[in-house]
């Protein structure tokens, strides 16, 4: 059989962790590049090695998923990198196996060009692993490497995983029309149902869906690598936004919708608000869920009746510490007093302690225990769970040399060591142990 366009495979890697769990887990940014690829008129595939449910040939894996679509993911045990070999924990591979993953690629149509993407720095053998396989089954093609990873150590990912290039930064339309020069321009392409969506249709099954409503960040958080990975922040249109959840739920059959944002409610007035009027004149039954975060400041009486109104179930707020001193650090985004006001607006409009959770930043270089529990014991003074999110440093951030300085592992020589079940800059002070004692408190 002939094919017209050239074909290009999209490979999401393996997750290798200590810990790992679908919440609402998708390569969004690769699935964005596939809908993008396909519009232009190439034939597009996807492998997900993390979706066993979707992807695994020889052994079947069905989750058990929470209501809301998110659930385990499937788990292999492999050997334990030396320097983590002092951590109590199991070392695992999440997703299919390394068998389907050859079967895979091996009924697939020879691809013209394989682009790889990654997400934490510390999930480099999953990448390494997947390029070294992809690498043996198509020797002929090459093979381009981008994402978080990528983009944070471009060095260290072409020497430890060995793409053919290492592409930093977002998708460009430099980068389509470099693709385009050297497969060369594909047929044009037929209208169908899926245009103008990300690549959904490269899953089987559809738990939930994923969307942005803007990329990047406006602020500057030290710890945060937002704006390294989208120099720009860049809103979209408000109808393209509310068709690509109207069709893509309709199309998938899904009821449960994360937004991405990480600056979700900037400029509301002329972006989040018109989306949520928008949605409610669609009526559509939908659930929506903010994994991200949402900034405290910027949370109204207005925007969360609108949100309760729409649909909004999961709710998470990044406080990330009460301390002024902290707050001023983190570019000084919140304070008590507002968050005390957000929770307040949240509360009128019928959200309950159920669907919001705070999250606190933990493990800082420099931080104490008496930080962390002060800033635990105000979040549950005020009847909500805290979500404690242990600190990974992130090569290229302003904390990051100083989270250098002050850790006992080689973070600038082994990214290994970013993994934040380490908790790389916790010091003698914040271990595993006083965590699970602050954990046990919160349960209580």
């Amino acid at each position: 059989m002939k094919h017209s366009s050239p074909h290009i495979l999209l490979v999401n890697p393996w997750i290798t962790d200590f810990a790992a769990y679908n919440l609402w887990s998708r390569p969004l940014g690769l699935l964005e590049i596939g809908g993008i690829l396909r519009d232009t008129g190439f034939q597009v595939s996807l492998i997900d090695c993390v979706d066993a449910e979707n992807f695994s040939v020889t052994e079947p894996f069905s989750p058990r998923l929470t209501p809301y679509g998110t659930g385990k993911l499937r788990r292999t045990p492999i050997e334990k990198p030396e320097i983590l070999a002092s951590v109590p924990r199991r070392y695992c591979r999440y997703g299919i196996s390394i068998d389907d993953f050859s079967r895979r690629l091996a009924a697939l149509r020879s691809p013209d060009l394989i682009l790889v993407t990654s997400i934490m720095t510390y999930w480099y053998p999953g990448v390494r692993d997947a390029i070294m396989i992809l690498r043996r089954a198509f020797p002929q093609t090459p093979i381009w490497l981008g994402g978080n990873y990528a983009t944070l150590l471009p060095r260290h990912a072409l020497t430890a995983c060995k793409p053919d290039r290492v592409i930093p930064g977002p998708f460009t339309r430099e980068t389509l029309r470099e693709i385009i020069k050297i497969l060369g321009r594909p047929s044009s392409p037929a209208e169908s149902e899926f245009s103008g969506l990300p690549f959904w249709e490269g899953y089987g099954t559809h738990h939930f869906l994923c969307v942005k409503s803007s990329h990047g960040c406006p602020f500057h958080c030290q710890y945060c690598a937002s704006n390294l990975l989208h120099p720009f922040f860049n809103e979209r249109a408000i109808d393209e936004v509310a068709r690509e959840i109207s069709r893509g739920t309709r199309l998938f059959g899904a009821r449960d919708v994360a937004f991405y944002d990480d600056a979700l409610l900037v400029n509301a007035r002329a972006r989040f608000i018109p989306l949520l009027r928008n949605l409610l004149e669609a009526g559509l039954s939908l659930r929506f869920h903010t994994p991200n975060g949402i900034h405290i400041r910027l949370m109204t009486t207005e925007i969360a009746e609108l949100m309760k109104a729409s649909g909004f179930h999961t709710l998470r707020l990044s406080l990330e510490a009460v301390q002024p001193a902290w707050q001023e650090r983190f570019g000084s985004k919140t304070t008590l007093k507002e968050f005390d006001q957000a929770l307040s607006a949240l509360f009128r409009a019928g959200f309950t302690t159920e669907t919001i959770k705070v999250y606190l930043l933990v493990g800082l270089p420099g931080q104490t225990m008496k930080d962390v529990l002060q800033s635990v014991r105000e979040v549950l003074k005020r009847g909500v769970k805290p979500s404690l999110a242990e600190y990974s440093p992130i090569p290229g951030t302003a904390f990051w040399e100083e989270a250098c300085r002050v850790s006992p592992y080689p973070l600038k020589e082994e990214p290994l060591t970013h993994n934040n079940t380490l908790l790389p800059c916790g010091g003698r002070e914040i271990t595993k142990t006083a965590l699970d004692g602050i954990k046990h408190i919160i349960a209580t």
